[in-house]
């Protein structure tokens, strides 16, 4: 299951821990043999664990966090060892890469998608800056998929589970002619959600999605090869809803400044927003007026060519990616209209990649060419307080309710040279040598309006740039040099010890949107801000022990950042601003330990470990309104966080019945760098439950996630200012689930 082995695949098989192969350094190891932190998960894993989308990895991988701030269909917030950026403008792509066979995906809307019809998933810790490069400072998360072959298969998936939710799956490859070979994957997801509305009577956060991967691999020579991958799909649900805390005392919330509520009365339910409203007293429900939908289009094509002429491996990946999302967010949660956005992004990117390869007995070289470009436009119209004519009079907002237009087209253009090998030296003795230049250039041009209320509720007076005299936003010219050092040793054949220095880049970034209405801040919004570089140092062992019974891994690492990322909302009178900066030092410590075990034939047992400290160290900005984050945890970095496993067979009849129970835990931590405590969870265990019988081809299951119904959050945003409401995103609660399984 997690990160070092994959158990045998079939009941009774020898009591040995079978071998994973990754392609984590571009070409098949195993995973044992390469010196990188990485948990990997196989096909048998993914549906053991029930991970169905891109964001569920971050439930059973230690150190790693995904959140969905917006809910499903929307960009994650992807954090590794406490590194990420908590950024919902679609135009930052953060410093955790996301890879779909081999094809880098830039625009972060489309960073979340259903998990069908994969071979594998692998998590790599730590910057990856010479072999994969941008926007690796953090690490990369590799999606591989099933490719076709020459050999018949087809699966078939379909589970019903809690909230009248369907999940089918379905895939079938092999041979259509002499030298051609095909591949076809479906998805079709739905579900009524397990939200409720009061306003409505009907179910929220639910889901209606579909996804479709078609392959085709030719082979007109032993030595050459093509694979052909067309992938898509849409989305066209409700948005999720969030919950919604009011954090005034009650009849303080007309006063100029009313009083705020402690971090208990506020998450007790005991307080009320400016317009004197805070969700119900059931946790997954609320009044939710906007009723259109979210929906997403995406559409990837890639053609990879492989050639071995002689001695070498030349590989080309050409892909083009293009995604066009709009959610009409009810973005307070509520039934009134405080704060309403449309987030509206559309995305195209064209990437190529040229690689060169060559393999010795002493040693192996990978080099290459890299280029990107990238078309992204936002569209996010804003609403803000419409209804407050409705709770202190006619003509009461004039002056300062409003709408607003807001319009950006960032492009992007990236190229790279990178190159790593390896010498073993002796045996048992190996170095690694790898570097990679980068340079882009990138523009952003933004439009904003805003039209400001005036002779009572929904009349306005006419549109004013929310753009100050003369603003000019320069462009971004950045370039770098990443490198990684590293050496392993084999102290036995089962023994690998290894460390490494590596180095990672993160580009600059523009704000994305949402400019004040102070000129004067607006200017220090427009500023872009400078790349995000790091120094990581690490140390690792990676063992198997008892004829490979066992697999004990452990890394430390430590790593430090220079001009960190940082994004948050500071609070004004106008509504929360968003302020993208950069800490000068921010620093992680931490550790990693991975263990499986199979003490007999039928029993497998894992326990991974997390522990980290992730701080800003140093925080000087002149801006306005931000304050000093210096000394402060980082977003989305519990000290401590753990997934443990057992998984016992046990023959029945013709079959064999599986036993499977799982416990994640993640330690007390922030969703905000500014270490607000209305914005923090604290650590809760996640237990879940699979019982399955295989005979044969087939499998029945039974699941049951989040045993104990705990209600927990994976997100919350504060919008005090001047709202008066803190919104909790709901993680989902106890979930009950069948599934029928085939494979050929």
């Amino acid at each position: 299951m997690a990160a070092t082995a994959v158990r045998a695949e079939e009941a009774g098989a020898t009591p040995v821990l079978g071998e994973l192969v990754v392609t984590a350094q571009h070409r098949s190891e195993n995973i044992q043999k390469v010196p990188i932190s990485i948990n990997a998960f196989s096909a048998r894993d993914i549906r053991k664990l029930g991970i169905q989308t891109s964001t569920d990895i971050g439930l059973v991988t230690p150190n790693v966090n995904i959140a969905l701030s917006q809910g499903a269909g929307n960009q994650p917030i992807i954090t590794i060892r406490g590194i990420g950026i908590n950024d919902e403008n679609t135009n930052n792509a953060g410093p955790i890469a996301v890879y779909v066979d081999d094809v880098y995906l830039s625009s972060p809307a489309a960073q979340t998608f259903s998990t069908f019809d994969l071979e594998r998933v692998e998590v790599l810790k730590g910057p990856q800056g010479t072999l994969y490069g941008r926007n690796t400072s953090g690490g990369a998360i590799n999606y591989v998929s099933v490719k076709p072959s020459d050999t018949f298969s087809a699966m078939g998936h379909f589970s019903y589970s809690s909230f009248n939710t369907f999940n089918i799956e379905a895939a079938v490859g092999g041979p259509i002619a002499p030298g051609l070979d095909g591949r076809i994957s479906f998805l079709k997801d739905n579900s009524d959600g397990y939200a409720f509305n009061t306003l409505t009577g009907q179910h929220e956060n639910g889901a209606n999605d579909w996804a479709l991967r078609g392959q085709l691999l030719w082979k007109p020579r032993d030595d050459l090869k093509f694979l052909f991958n067309v992938n898509g799909g849409q989305i066209d649900t409700r948005p999720a809803q969030y919950g919604h805390y009011g954090d005034f005392v009650p009849g303080t919330q007309g006063l100029a400044s009313p009083v705020l509520c402690s971090v208990a009365d506020t998450m007790a339910d005991k307080c009320v927003d400016l317009f004197g409203y805070t969700q119900p007293k059931s946790y997954y429900s609320g009044g939710f007026n906007k009723q259109a939908h979210l929906k997403v289009n995406s559409i990837n094509a890639s053609a990879r060519i492989d050639w071995l002429p002689g001695y070498l491996t030349v590989t080309s990946i050409t892909a083009f990616e293009h995604n066009d999302k709009i959610e009409p967010e009810d973005t307070d949660s509520s039934p009134y209209r405080e704060l309403e956005i449309n987030w509206g992004v559309k995305n195209n990117t064209v990437t190529q990649e040229f690689r060169v390869a060559h393999t010795e007995a002493k040693y192996n070289w990978t080099g290459g060419l890299y280029y990107l470009h990238e078309d992204l436009r936002q569209n996010q119209p804003l609403e803000f307080l419409l209804d407050y004519d409705l709770f202190y009079g006619p003509g009461s907002g004039d002056g300062f309710v409003n709408r607003q237009t807001d319009t950006s087209h960032q492009v992007t253009d990236a190229i790279a040279a990178f190159g790593q090998g390896e010498y073993n030296v002796t045996d048992k003795l190996k170095f690694i040598l790898g570097g990679r230049f980068t340079h882009e250039h990138r523009t952003f041009e933004y439009a904003g309006t805003i039209q400001v209320q005036e002779g009572g509720m929904d009349h306005f007076g006419p549109a004013v740039s929310l753009l100050p005299p003369g603003a000019v936003i320069p462009a971004l010219n950045n370039s770098n040099f990443s490198w990684r050092v590293a050496a392993d040793y084999s102290l036995t054949s089962d023994v690998l010890a290894y460390a490494s220095i590596a180095t990672g880049f993160k580009s600059g970034d523009f704000n994305g949107g949402f400019l004040s209405t102070d000129p004067v801040q607006a200017l220090f919004q427009l500023k872009p801000i400078g790349p995000e570089t790091d120094v990581a140092y690490e140390i690792g062992l990676k063992t198997s022990w008892f004829d490979h019974r066992l697999v004990a891994n452990a890394s430390v690492f430590y790593t430090d950042y220079s001009n960190l990322q940082v994004f948050s909302l500071v609070q004004s009178p106008n509504g929360p601003l968003n302020s993208l900066t950069s800490a000068q030092k921010a620093h992680n410590v931490g550790a990693d330990f991975q263990l499986t075990a199979k003490p007999i034939p039928a029993l497998t047992l894992t326990a991974n470990l997390g522990l980290l400290d992730a701080k800003i160290d140093r925080f000087v900005v002149p801006g306005v309104g931000v304050s000093s984050l210096q000394g402060l945890q980082l977003a989305f970095s519990p000290h401590v966080s753990a997934f443990l496993m057992a998984d016992y067979k046990v023959p029945v009849g013709p079959g064999t019945v599986d036993f499977q129970f799982s416990a994640s835990y993640k330690g007390h931590q922030f969703y905000d760098s500014t270490n607000d405590p209305y914005l923090a969870q604290n650590a809760y265990w996640l237990e879940n439950i699979r019982v399955g019988y295989e005979v044969g081809r087939w499998e029945v299951a039974g699941s049951i996630k989040n045993l104990s119904n705990l209600k927990y959050t994976n997100d919350a945003f504060d919008s005090t200012g001047p709202f008066g409401y803190i919104q909790p995103v709901w993680g989902t609660p106890r979930w009950y689930a069948i599934e029928l399984n085939y494979r050929y």
